[in-house]
């Protein structure tokens, strides 16, 4: 497997990585990305988070409750890793991507002030705020793709410390603060006999249908923490209304955790030539096969049910912005403030401030703004390119 792996922020190539990684691909604008959303992330957005990190981190602690992973700010760095997945083509994105200009959908930029853009991936990264090393996010560049896990496997296949580990997917944005979801992933880490955590979003049989896989949950410790019973891939209506519970479903938002032992034995069985997390031939290494494979073991592995080896917390707030129409209405609820709790509050102030005046879907001529200027005539309004409805003013 041959991956690139660049410490951002600087040119030099090390496997000394440490705590959160953004993974890329050559092929879909990686270096690129790297450079331009994830070294302006470090320099520009992390010395703002800096100044809280520790603070909240300790919090979070607190509320958890300290154990034998998690005993301090800085464990959250030295014993988990956190990747976040950025390394798609975002073909259900490539023609709104095209119009703006060299971008996918992770890396397409919003203006908040002349020297500041905001992208997607960018949300995604403050989600993992408090795994954040001394050195800042780093990237891995895969020159050649094996899959949605696979620049992880690579990670650990060339000798560096499986520890926990956390991924979350790039295009993914939450509404609720980063610290209520790393209160839950630290409960685990600090619970010996889980292996597996899930972040799932209630949504109607009607909106998950064919879209989103399903987490098949039953009661646990309360309402918003339930035990994983299993999973169900993009069911189609019929089998959707079948696994709601009060009309709703569990939808998988594509943020979670694997532990450490459980990644031990996965990669155990990689390195042996067995591999049960294969999608196709050109990805054989596949995250969603991967999560379902590790739950499926643990009676095997750890002699414990699967579903007492794996909760799924619920979120309020979700979208996953794969595609245009998602993007629009994830871009009219930032402008009412939604989806900014993990960034410091002046900066969240500024993108709302921007997303307000570059966000127009509320009258005969919904459109969003990505020229330099906020202020655009009617008429370049009405001659610029539609796409799923939405005016593009470039």
């Amino acid at each position: 497997m041959n991956i690139q792996q660049i410490s951002a922020g600087q040119n030099s190539r090390s496997l000394a990585f440490k705590a959160s990684y953004v993974t890329l691909s050559q092929k879909n604008l990686g270096e690129k990305i790297a450079t331009n959303v994830v070294e302006k992330f470090n320099k520009n957005i992390l010395p703002e988070i800096r100044k809280t990190q520790v603070l909240e981190a300790d919090t979070v602690i607190k509320n958890a409750g300290i154990g034998s992973v998690i005993e301090k700010a800085k464990d959250f760095q030295d014993k988990v890793n956190f990747f976040t997945l950025a390394a798609g083509s975002g073909s259900r994105f490539r023609e709104l991507a095209q119009t703006v200009g060299d971008y996918n959908k992770i890396s397409l930029p919003f203006k908040v002030d002349k020297d500041t853009d905001i992208h997607m991936l960018d949300f995604a990264m403050a989600m993992g705020k408090y795994f954040i090393g001394e050195e800042g996010i780093k990237t891995i560049v895969a020159s050649k793709p094996s899959g949605s896990f696979g620049d992880i496997v690579a990670h650990y296949l060339q000798g560096n410390p499986i520890k926990d580990t956390i991924v979350c997917c790039g295009d993914n944005v939450f509404g609720d603060k980063a610290s209520e979801m790393v209160e839950f992933f630290t409960r685990m880490l600090n619970n010996p006999k889980k292996h597996v955590a899930l972040v799932g979003v209630g949504r109607t049989p009607a909106e998950v249908a064919n879209r989103f896989g399903v987490l098949e949950c039953e009661s646990g410790v309360s309402d918003q923490i339930l035990k994983l019973k299993g999973f169900s891939e993009k069911p189609p209506i019929e089998e959707a209304e079948k696994l709601a519970i009060n009309g709703e479903n569990i939808a998988n938002t594509g943020l979670f955790y694997l532990s450490k032992e459980a990644m031990t034995n996965l990669m155990e069985e990689i390195k042996n030539g067995i591999n049960n997390i294969k999608k196709n031939d050109s990805e054989p290494y596949d995250f969603a096969n991967a999560v379902k494979y590790v739950h499926s073991m643990l009676p095997k592995w750890f002699g414990i049910a699967s579903k007492e080896g794996a909760d799924v917390k619920v979120v309020k707030k979700w979208e996953d912005v794969g595609e245009p129409q998602a993007l629009y209405s994830f871009a009219n609820e930032v402008k009412q403030g939604t989806f900014l709790a993990n960034f410091p509050k002046n900066l969240a102030e500024k993108i709302q401030d921007s997303f307000g005046k570059r966000v127009h879907l509320d009258n005969e001529n919904p459109h969003i703004i990505f020229s330099e200027s906020t202020i655009v005539t009617s008429d370049a309004v009405k001659n610029s390119k539609q796409i799923d409805g939405v005016h593009i003013v470039v």
